[in-house]
């Protein structure tokens, strides 16, 4: 009996020592900890909001929060009382050499779409559950919809982040639909995952924005080699214009064009 109880304890103790952190950076942390909390809220929050949120004192933080405003991560508004994240994680994302290199190859691309069909268009990207545009061409014309660099939304809410979910490998799709579900415990997967059938069936997106009324998403795939799936959308704003009568259908057949010249650029 003995034997037996001791061996049941190590590896409890064994399993103890896996799990507890290996490393410790308090001041990383905490720095950490304030970044998440303002870039998951739509809110901005004062000195003592932000550390009774992230289980802080005003002491601990306050710090913290001066070099994270010096250094651009976060930013005070309303008479500098409250504090809101930045965008500058995301630029330093944008950086890194496959983004650069993605956006560098489709760029001139996009713009020969966009001389054809005098329409925008932009790129955008995954991250977690939502999408960010990497980068955008204007259209020729004085009138248009564009998107600005940065712009993020949730997947489910773009035609760019539905078009992501369904040509993305079933890999990626299960991680970005786990992130939604973090999100928005209440969504309908089944029915999400019926959307995407259809959109897989028809090879594009076209329907109504759910960001903007009158204006139409059409949007299509960037395919990674070795059937790695879609790595970016492309997508147009649409807007009928009596100066530019081009259907949709139309434009989204020259938007895939150039969805698959970027794509054998990119593997080329």
């Amino acid at each position: 009996m003995g034997g037996k109880e001791a061996q049941t304890k190590i590896p409890k103790a064994a399993k103890a020592v896996e799990t507890a952190p290996k490393y410790s950076a308090p001041a990383l942390e905490k720095g950490l900890d304030i970044i998440e909390f303002l870039s998951s809220s739509d809110t901005d929050y004062t000195l003592a909001e932000i550390a009774s949120k992230i289980g802080r004192t005003k002491g601990e933080i306050f710090r913290m929060l001066a070099v994270l405003e010096m250094r651009g991560y976060v930013v005070r508004v309303d008479d500098a009382d409250k504090y809101q994240v930045t965008d500058k994680l995301f630029q330093l994302g944008l950086r890194r050499p496959k983004y650069k290199s993605l956006a560098y190859i489709a760029t001139p691309l996009m713009e020969v779409f966009a001389e054809e069909t005098r329409y925008p268009c932009h790129l955008a990207i995954p991250t977690g559950s939502q999408i960010a545009v990497i980068t955008r061409v204007d259209c020729p014309d004085p009138v248009g919809v564009t998107v600005r660099v940065g712009y993020r939304q949730p997947l489910l809410e773009t035609g760019s982040g539905l078009c992501l979910l369904a040509f993305m490998s079933s890999a990626n799709r299960g991680r970005a639909i786990n992130a939604i579900k973090e999100d928005n415990p209440w969504v309908n997967v089944d029915e999400v995952e019926a959307k995407l059938i259809e959109i897989r069936q028809e090879k594009c997106l076209i329907e109504p924005s759910k960001i903007m009324d009158g204006v139409w998403d059409i949007s299509c795939p960037i395919l990674g080699a070795n059937n790695g799936g879609a790595v970016a959308a492309l997508t147009v704003p649409y807007v009928k214009l009596v100066t530019n009568p081009i259907a949709p259908e139309a434009v989204a057949d020259h938007l895939n064009t150039a969805a698959s010249r970027i794509a054998q650029a990119l593997t080329s």
